[in-house]
């Protein structure tokens, strides 16, 4: 008879403090070593990823600047950037709600601020820029912290996903070469020069429970280091390449788990997420014990139209990886005009005036080390490569210039997770609601019939 276990019984062993907690890293480990993990050996498992989300909102609930009070709105910007706000403010309490997309472009610095930073921004209890349009032409300012808004919820739509490609220009493509921008890339890529990968391999949450075997609609997660709630399937979910829609209170977030991105396409919103896989039955010890980076395909897409030239694994991507980047001024060669690392980082996390990388921004993507001509930027403890990895693949090794999730973060959010676990801080959820989505065939064109 096979083993079993239920939430309830997972949550008294957490309550008297004897539950076997790891990191999907640790259960992994032992799985290399020759272990043949049972139900009754482990009781849960945490799992992580932090990436490029573009699926990311909020609504938040702010006073209305005190000039633009009893007036009707027509626009409303925060720090520059463009937000959602009900026409009216509440007549009694002059509090107004504000949805801002994470993706949305600030008016004043294109391409490099947007709704991700603004949220960010929040995160550390800076102050907030507003600017409120009147329907009668008035333009109303104010400045405000998040400790002001009795409201501010992350709203995820598509997070958490479960399949990733790689990225490289294969083709060449005419359509690519005459507007050479990507979400998949930090600047334009020469044929068959760069790669850019993205996901956390046998350390993502989906990766770990493909089919929601586990998962339910109510599932208790952590979102950028707070407890959040999953409410269901993404949008634009579908068998083998799923994600998921999330909710979560912003105050408490940790701010080092999100925030504001830079593509060749625009801005873009980065935010992380530890999901705990409770040891239910077999088929959970199953899909952790076969989720290992090795095992895991990475297919590589041509970035021009998105279709699959060749595959690789999150193996050849994270086995040895450097995980950190540092600066080395020794190598700085004082760039006269630009400097290129500083430019293209995706977080604005280099400053060349003041020689130094902040850490706490920066999600070692790599884009440094192949934008910097003089080698100043590495992966940590290592020679200058002029990338941070390569992955062999159509028949070379194409370096990698961007790395779009970053796993160091991952790792922490599963260790916090953990921790948390392990003190009694945070218990499992209970939710019997399981995930669903209405599943259609796909037309030959790629859309539903």
């Amino acid at each position: 008879m096979s083993e079993t276990k239920t939430i309830a019984e997972i949550n008294a062993k957490l309550k008297r403090g004897d539950a076997v907690v790891l990191t999907a890293m640790e259960f992994k480990a032992q799985v290399r070593q020759g272990r043949k993990w049972r139900v009754s050996d482990v009781d849960v498992v945490t799992t992580a990823t932090r990436a490029i989300m573009s699926g990311t909102s909020a609504a938040i609930v702010m006073p209305l600047p005190e000039a633009g009070r009893g007036a009707k709105l027509r626009n409303l910007w925060l720090n520059g950037v463009p937000c959602n706000t009900g026409l009216s403010p509440d007549s009694e309490s002059d509090l107004i709600d504000v949805i801002i997309n994470g993706t949305a472009e600030s008016r004043d610095h294109h391409g490099r601020y947007g709704g991700g930073h603004v949220l960010r921004d929040m995160i550390e209890g800076k102050t907030i820029e507003v600017e409120a349009e009147t329907t009668d032409g008035k333009s109303v300012y104010a400045k405000v912290t998040i400790d002001q808004f009795p409201f501010a919820r992350l709203y995820a739509t598509r997070n958490v996903y479960q399949n990733y490609s790689a990225f490289t220009n294969f083709r060449n493509e005419q359509s690519y070469l005459g507007m050479p921008q990507s979400i998949f890339s930090s600047r334009p890529m020469p044929r068959l020069k760069s790669i850019t990968t993205s996901g956390s391999g046998e350390l993502s949450p989906l990766a770990n429970d493909p089919d929601g075997h586990v998962l339910r609609s109510g599932w208790k997660v952590l979102v950028n280091g707070m407890p959040g709630t999953v409410i269901g399937w993404g949008t634009r979910s579908h068998p083998g390449g799923r994600n998921l829609s999330l909710a979560a209170d912003m105050k408490g977030m940790d701010p080092q788990f999100m925030g504001g991105a830079r593509t060749s396409h625009g801005v873009e919103v980065t935010n992380g997420i530890a999901v705990p896989i409770p040891i239910l039955d077999e088929t959970v010890i199953e899909n952790l014990t076969n989720t290992l980076d090795e095992s895991l395909e990475m297919k590589i897409s041509d970035i021009s139209d998105r279709q699959p030239v060749a595959s690789a694994t999150f193996d050849d991507v994270w086995k040895d990886a450097s995980l950190k980047v540092q600066f080395r001024p020794d190598r700085c060669i004082v760039c006269s005009f630009q400097c290129a690392a500083e430019y293209y980082c995706p977080m604005q996390a280099i400053s060349w005036r003041e020689k130094t990388i902040y850490q706490d921004l920066c999600i070692a993507c790599g884009a440094c080390t192949a934008n910097c001509p003089g080698g100043a930027f590495t992966g940590e403890d290592r020679p200058p490569l002029g990338a941070i990895g390569a992955v062999p693949a159509l028949d070379t090794k194409l370096p990698v210039s961007f790395r779009m999730s970053n796993r160091r973060r991952a790792l922490m959010l599963a260790e916090m997770l953990k921790d948390q676990l392990v003190s009694g801080a945070f218990t499992l959820s209970g939710s019997d609601l399981s995930l669903e989505f209405e599943q259609k065939e796909i037309g030959a064109e790629g859309t539903s019939p």
